[in-house]
C-alpha cells in the first residue's frame, strides 16, 4: 500500500472513532436498575457533546439539603453554558446523565408551563399552575415564587417515577436558569426523615411538662430564653385553638395576638393548618417563615401536638443547605 493510501485509511479510521465517541455521549448514562427506561423525545437536530457532563457525572446522588442544592446549581450552570434548547433536550432524556434513579431535573417557565419532565413527556407543554398535590398545596405557584426569589426549598407530594407513580413526599430545590425558565430537582423522602426523632422527642418532653405542670407554668418555661425548652435552633411555640399566640420565643411582641387568619409568604394559612393537625392527633406542618439565623424567608418544617384539647405546642427547623439528612 502506498503512503497516500495509508494516510486516507488513517483519516477514515479517526473519523469513525470520533463519530462513535460522540454517539456514545449522546446516549448518556444508564438509569439505576428499577427506574423507567422510556426517554422523552429530543428535539430534532439537537446534539449534546460527550464532554458536556463531566461535573454532573462526578456528583454522587444527593442525600442532604445542601447536596440537592449543589446538584441543581450544577445543572443550572451547565444549562447556562450550553443554551436553552440543548439543556431542555438533555433534561427531557430519561436515559441521560440528569437522571439518576428517582432523581431527575425538571424545568418549567414562569407561567408554569412544563418544559422538561423526563418521566411525564405527555405533560411537556401543560400548565401546572392549577394543579395541587395530595394535600391541596399549589406547589407550582410556590416554586415559581421561589425561583423568582433566586431559589429555595419546597416540600410537597409528587408522583414517584417508578412503578405506578404513587404520590410520594418529596423535597425539591428550585432556582432560575435565566429570565425565561427555571429548574428543580428533588429527593423522595419520608416524614420520619424530615421530622426526626430528636425533634419528636423535644416536643414530647414539652407536652409531658405542660400536662404535668399546667398551662401557666408551661408557658413561663416555654417563653424563657435560657430555659430547658431551648435547644440550639429548636424552641417550643404554642397556640390556643382560637389561633392566639401563647408562646413564641423570638417574637414576644406577638404574645396574646390572634393569628387565625395569618398566612405565610406563600399564602398558606399555616396557623389554621397547625390547629387542624394538632386536633387530629398531631403531625408535620410545613410553611415559610423568616429564619433568624439567615434573615431570609426559608422553608420550616414543624411538628405539632395537642396538650389538653384547648391548645397546642410545637417546634420546628428550617430546611437550609447543610441541614438534615433527607434519605439514607
Amino acid at each position: 500500500m502506498n503512503e497516500p493510501s495509508r494516510m486516507k485509511q488513517g483519516i477514515s479510521l479517526i473519523i469513525v472513532l470520533a463519530f462513535l465517541i460522540i454517539a456514545a455521549g449522546c446516549t448518556g448514562t444508564a438509569p439505576t436498575p428499577g427506574s423507567p427506561t422510556t426517554a422523552s423525545p429530543v428535539p430534532t437536530g439537537t446534539t449534546v457533546a460527550a464532554s458536556a457532563f463531566p461535573a454532573l457525572i462526578a456528583l454522587r446522588p444527593p442525600s442532604t439539603a445542601l447536596e440537592i442544592k449543589e446538584y441543581v446549581d450544577t445543572a443550572a450552570t451547565w444549562a447556562q453554558q450550553h443554551g436553552k434548547e440543548v439543556a431542555l433536550a438533555a433534561f427531557n432524556n430519561a436515559s441521560g446523565p440528569f437522571v439518576n434513579g428517582d432523581l431527575y431535573v425538571y424545568a418549567l417557565d414562569y407561567a408554569g408551563t412544563g418544559l422538561a419532565l423526563p418521566f411525564q413527556p405527555k405533560m411537556v407543554g401543560a400548565n401546572f399552575t392549577p394543579i395541587k398535590d395530595a394535600s391541596g398545596k399549589p406547589y407550582t405557584e410556590i416554586e415559581i415564587k421561589l425561583a423568582q426569589a433566586n431559589g429555595g426549598y419546597i416540600l410537597y407530594h409528587y408522583p414517584y417515577p417508578v412503578g405506578n407513580q404513587t404520590s410520594t413526599l418529596k423535597i425539591s430545590y428550585v432556582r432560575p436558569v435565566d429570565t425565561t425558565y427555571w429548574i428543580g430537582a428533588g429527593l423522595y423522602t419520608t416524614e420520619d426523615r424530615v421530622v426526626d426523632q430528636r425533634l419528636r422527642q423535644f416536643v414530647a418532653n414539652a407536652t409531658s411538662y405542660a400536662r404535668a405542670n399546667g398551662r401557666s407554668a408551661a408557658l413561663a418555661a416555654f417563653n424563657n430564653t435560657t430555659g430547658q425548652f431551648v435547644d440550639g435552633e429548636l424552641y417550643i411555640f404554642a397556640y390556643d385553638y382560637n389561633g392566639t399566640v401563647l408562646a413564641w420565643l423570638n417574637r414576644p411582641d406577638q404574645h396574646g395576638m390572634n393569628r387565625w387568619n395569618a398566612t405565610d409568604p406563600m399564602g398558606s394559612y399555616h396557623v389554621q393548618e397547625m390547629i387542624a393537625t394538632a386536633k387530629a392527633g398531631g403531625g408535620m406542618v410545613d410553611y415559610y417563615s423568616t429564619n433568624p439565623l439567615t434573615n431570609r424567608t426559608d422553608l420550616k418544617i414543624s411538628y405539632v401536638t395537642d396538650v389538653d384539647g384547648t391548645w397546642l405546642i410545637g417546634a420546628g427547623r428550617y430546611i437550609v443547605p447543610g441541614s438534615i439528612l433527607l434519605r439514607a
